[in-house]
């Protein structure tokens, strides 16, 4: 039987790849705008992170872990409800069990159960997560004390630096000019950009910090007291 292609396959494939060297928020972001509120959608999602987070590469399931939080922060009750599935918390457990995984990665999933089953314990419908987690502890499994939550970035969050490096480079580009105020011809790299903007704002400081210790020094000489002179 032919089997109808998963739309999100690919995307969360691609934003929890064992090739990154850390989250691409970008892709986070885009998995969570693309899932929205539709439940459909949600679900269709969490069947290609059901098989992420059994993938045998731990980064890939502490980045699976990491969309997950993202997509509770910013969708709706339908990633909540698959997040407290059979089937979602049946492959936590599968993962807590196996003993070829990295104990980095079990620590961080049994955090992440014992918050979510705080977050949901008002809300009946979701009590299968508090239920995992009370037959974990039951199991003698050991829980990270509990920490402040870890501010997860949200697409506004993203668009507001994707502004201000846009900001920074068009800023970099209108100072690439030669002393007569023509514009150079050569290509900067982004990392030269870079570099040129970290310059220009060291040498700013520097200039600013000295000026300001010139009219310190200024001010404290007219305002010394002139020596009286000895009458003769």
């Amino acid at each position: 039987m032919f089997k109808v292609p998963n739309p999100f396959d690919e995307l969360v494939k691609k934003t929890t790849s064992e090739m990154l060297t850390a989250e691409n928020w970008e892709l986070i972001m885009e998995v969570c705008d693309r899932v929205g509120t539709d439940s459909e959608r949600a679900r269709q999602c969490f069947e290609v992170i059901n098989e992420r987070m059994l993938h045998r590469n731990a980064n890939v399931v502490l980045y699976t872990v990491t969309l997950v939080q993202s997509l509770l922060e910013n969708c709706g009750q339908s990633v909540k409800q698959e997040v407290s599935s059979r089937a979602f918390t049946t492959t936590l457990t599968r993962v807590l069990n196996d003993k070829s995984v990295h104990e980095k990665v079990k620590s961080r999933i049994l955090g992440s159960i014992q918050q979510w089953a705080f977050d949901f314990r008002q809300d009946p419908t979701l009590s299968l997560m508090e239920e995992t987690y009370t037959k974990l502890r039951a199991q003698r499994f050991v829980f990270p004390p509990p920490q402040k939550p870890e501010k997860i970035s949200t697409a506004s969050d993203v668009e507001r630096q994707k502004e201000e490096d846009d900001l920074q480079l068009a800023l970099a580009l209108s100072l690439s000019t030669d002393g007569a105020g023509a514009v150079k011809q050569s290509y900067q790299t982004p990392a030269a950009i870079r570099s040129e903007i970290t310059r220009k704002q060291t040498v700013a400081s520097t200039t600013g910090l000295a000026r300001r210790t010139t009219r310190a020094t200024s001010g404290a000489s007219a305002a010394a007291p002139e020596p009286k002179r000895k009458v003769q």
